[in-house]
């Protein structure tokens, strides 16, 4: 293994800039309780985290040269704004790869749960999602059209499988159980989008069972649930011509029954959670934060993503689930857990409970701004990327204590995702392999390009994507725990093995044609995305004099670069 980097940054007690409502709030609260912080992350180590968490892809040896020799003091921030790309301009021709709009196309499809539940619709809603990202569209409208989407199929119709994925089929695969799909849909629209996990109280009241988890929660009903859920009670999702795959979603039902699963005299199973017998006299909607109704003549679906979208807790659950992303927590963690009693420093719980948020006046502050720049993405992305907060260097230098963690006062370093994973592997090694992408006619050239990594592939790659933690977009989210397997993987798995031969076409094989330091220098820039130290480039030019193979030599290097951490994680 190669020799760990030369010397780090010192801690840093001074003052860093503010640059700003991130800082201020960030900063001032670790001045005011003395806590020290890391200091600024260097260039090479900013521009290989902000080109993943931005695009989802690593820098190119080119872009990490042109970046580390600019001169410009605002340099980040014009890296920042090239890799998000701006919105399109009519009559303008766009570029042909748009790696953010891949990346966070793919974060949204997993988000939303887009996989085999929708078939053939899968290429439908990843094309909406990438669309909706493109143009720019407001996050609140991008929820509304999502939860109000009707459609004759939705297989054509690309919002609408958002509410059609979470049908909830009986036994023969053709009736849909009406009420436990309700249920789901409510589940997870107030997960996703209010950061409030109400499964728990689908099944029971909160009282008894919830009082150590969430006291929030430990207050509500059944009831208070199925009142969320009875919003899509007329909402009718019906297979189409009698296809098992293909629906038709449009608001045609007859309500929400008090009590569906009670005559039957059995409970209810559905895929995410267990449905037991209702027994209301009768269910109005209403929503579950505040009691809001709909309003006369207004539609009840439209009325759920009314309050959905109008409610402060919808900012601030966004706000809060894309720090988590780019920050590696949540300022409430984990992002879907918020306990809605334990919000305002102002009127704080009983004890033992504490207020959630570790920074909650950054957490209303942020939604605020994200409210007055009209739920734009883009914005509130620059936002916490262009901060020093984001900005900090993973290595803290001293002793870390534990209590440091709810500061930010470094930057917590994280596993490559299982997509950006191998992505990076193909990048580094110049080595792409193409792959049919499910229910379409096109080649993928990036994992981060598919639509839903179903595509009929078997073996390794798929052994090795689940070891890294790769969400199936149903019961098992994404996992970003570290192990041996995964150590394993990357030194024996054929695949990987073989992307760091100097194949035709790869980049190793244009490298054996120039100088060893060259190659070396070239080989750190497209792995790690920096220059190797001094004690780096020795080692590794040592080994390529020392054998009888330079091409075995070179590949061994590769292999090793691939093999480090600061090549599999995120810092």
């Amino acid at each position: 293994m190669m020799a760990a980097a030369a010397a780090v940054p010192s801690l840093c007690f001074g003052e860093i800039a503010r640059r700003n409502l991130i800082d201020d709030y960030i900063f001032g609260k670790m001045e005011r309780d003395q806590v020290p912080h890391a200091p600024l992350a260097n260039d090479a180590e900013f521009l290989r985290r902000v080109t993943l968490d931005l695009t989802g892809r690593i820098p190119t040896p080119g872009q990490v040269r042109e970046f580390l020799k600019d001169p410009d003091p605002g340099k980040r921030d014009k890296v920042v704004d090239s890799l998000i790309p701006a919105l399109p301009i009519e009559g303008v021709s766009r570029r042909k790869e748009q790696p953010f709009l891949d990346r966070w196309t793919y974060f949204f499809s997993d988000l939303f749960r887009n996989n085999a539940q929708n078939e053939q619709g899968i290429p439908a809603f990843r094309n909406y999602i990438y669309k909706t990202l493109e143009l720019g569209i407001p996050y609140d409208d991008f929820a509304r059209d999502m939860i109000t989407s009707s459609a004759l199929s939705n297989w054509t119709t690309g919002p609408a499988n958002f509410i059609s994925r979470n049908r909830v089929m009986e036994g023969d695969g053709y009736r849909m159980n009406h009420e436990d799909t309700c249920d789901e849909i409510a589940l997870w629209s107030t997960k996703i989008f209010l950061g409030v996990n109400t499964e728990c109280i689908s099944c029971h009241d909160g009282a008894g069972h919830l009082e150590k988890i969430n006291l929030w929660l430990s207050r509500k009903k059944r009831a208070d649930f199925w009142r969320q859920a009875s919003f899509f009670g007329k909402t009718s999702i019906g297979p189409v011509f009698g296809r098992q795959q293909e629906f038709i979603v449009r608001d045609a039902g007859a309500g929400y029954s008090p009590r569906a699963g009670y005559d039957s005299g059995y409970s209810l199973t559905s895929r995410s959670s267990l449905r037991v017998p209702r027994y209301q006299a009768e269910i109005t909607p209403a929503f579950i934060l505040n009691g809001e109704k709909a309003q006369p003549g207004e539609r009840e679906r439209q009325a759920f993503a009314r309050l959905l979208t109008s409610d402060p807790q919808f900012a601030r659950a966004a706000v809060n689930l894309f720090w988590a992303e780019f920050m590696g927590r949540g300022i409430v963690d984990p992002p879907f857990g918020f306990d809605m009693d334990r919000q305002d420093p102002g009127h704080p719980p009983p004890a033992p409970w504490t207020i959630q948020p570790s920074h909650p006046e950054l957490l209303n502050a942020l939604a605020a701004d994200f409210i007055k720049h009209n739920y734009d993405l883009r914005h509130l992305f620059k936002l916490i990327v262009k901060s020093n907060a984001y900005q900090l260097s993973w290595d803290f230098a001293r002793k870390w204590e534990a209590r440091y963690d709810d500061y930010f006062a470094r930057h917590i370093v994280r596993l490559l995702g299982p997509e950006q994973l191998w992505d990076a592997v193909q990048q580094a090694s110049g080595i792409h392999r193409d792959y049919a992408i499910k229910y379409t006619a096109l080649k993928g050239k990036y994992l981060m390009q598919a639509h839903y990594l179903d595509w009929g592939e078997t073996g390794r790659l798929q052994d090795l994507l689940v070891c890294f933690g790769q969400t199936d977009r149903e019961d098992n989210g994404s996992s970003d725990r570290s192990s041996l397997l995964q150590a394993a993987h990357l030194l024996n798995n054929s695949l990987v093995l073989n992307q760091v031969k100097a194949e035709k076409g790869s980049r190793l094989e244009k490298l054996l044609a120039k100088p060893d330091k060259e190659l070396v220098e070239e080989l750190f820039l497209a792995t790690i995305g920096r220059f190797p130290a001094s004690e780096e480039e020795r080692m590794s030019l040592a080994l390529l004099d020392k054998t009888g193979n330079r091409r075995e030599a070179a590949e061994d290097l590769l292999w090793a670069l691939v093999n480090r951490v600061d090549f599999i994680f995120n810092r």
